[in-house]
């Protein structure tokens, strides 16, 4: 009978899952008041209850973090499973993205962004998962592109639209508000999970701009439920978005 019943759950159709995805660009932990408190970033993504988050400007085990492995502190706040993807070494550790997933992870690479000369290393992480609410594989993409050259955003943008076999998740901090160059390039290949002007991101004390988001691709295979802007105004520079999708069973 244990073996039947087994099979039975092998042969059954994929159904719908909805996710809580969640992206941050948390300052490595830095809020505005000066503190370095990762207690508190987890403290946030607690509350939220994501399923998935994305990260940007993460530290580990540099000199201004006192040599601290920031997604493992953050995996024992969350109870999630961390992955952290290095943009460039920095103070005697690593810089850039990290992923956050309430699920398996089945494998991992981090993309570099091509960069202007003088400009700061910017990365793709790509974390291919089964989050806990799926029977379906995901690819979840964490990212940090540049605030300085549009010609490093646009590469960025270049990159993300390469082709993706799973369904696909890409959040992050875009440096770019809805109606950039930079962001219509993506909407090429993704589809938004914010429409409108409701989605202020920065400056964290009074939101006026959006520069981060949640993006989905193909659109036929996603819903977007909803979607907010977290009121926390402290812990980081940024504010948090949060979206929830619902992935349609389909070819893989």
């Amino acid at each position: 009978m244990r073996l039947l019943a087994a099979l039975s759950l092998i042969m059954m159709p994929s159904l719908a899952c909805e996710l809580r995805v969640l992206t941050w660009n948390i300052h490595h932990g830095e809020g505005v008041d000066g503190r370095l408190d990762l207690n508190r970033i987890g403290a946030v993504i607690r509350e939220a209850r994501p399923d998935i988050v994305a990260l940007q400007e993460v530290d580990m085990r540099t000199e201004r973090i006192k040599g601290r492995d920031t997604v493992r502190e953050l995996e024992r706040l969350t109870g999630m499973r961390g992955v952290f993807g290095a943009s460039m070494p920095f103070q005697g550790g690593g810089y850039g993205n990290a992923v956050l997933v309430n699920g398996t992870v089945l494998g991992s690479r981090v993309f570099p962004i091509g960069h202007s000369e003088g400009m700061e290393p910017r990365s793709i992480l790509m974390v291919e998962m089964r989050p806990y609410r799926c029977s379906m594989d995901i690819a979840f993409l964490s990212t940090h592109f540049d605030h300085r050259s549009e010609e490093d955003r646009m590469a960025g943008a270049g990159l993300a639209n390469l082709p993706i076999s799973l369904p696909a998740i890409l959040a992050g901090d875009l440096n770019a508000p809805p109606d950039d160059l930079v962001v219509g390039t993506l909407m090429q290949e993704w589809t938004s999970s914010t429409k409108g002007p409701g989605y202020p991101t920065i400056p964290v004390d009074k939101p006026k701009r959006q520069i981060d988001y949640i993006l989905y691709r193909p659109a036929k295979r996603w819903i977007a439920v909803e979607a907010r802007v977290l009121d926390e105004a402290v812990a980081s520079d940024h504010r948090a978005l949060l979206a929830v999708l619902k992935l349609l069973p389909g070819d893989e």
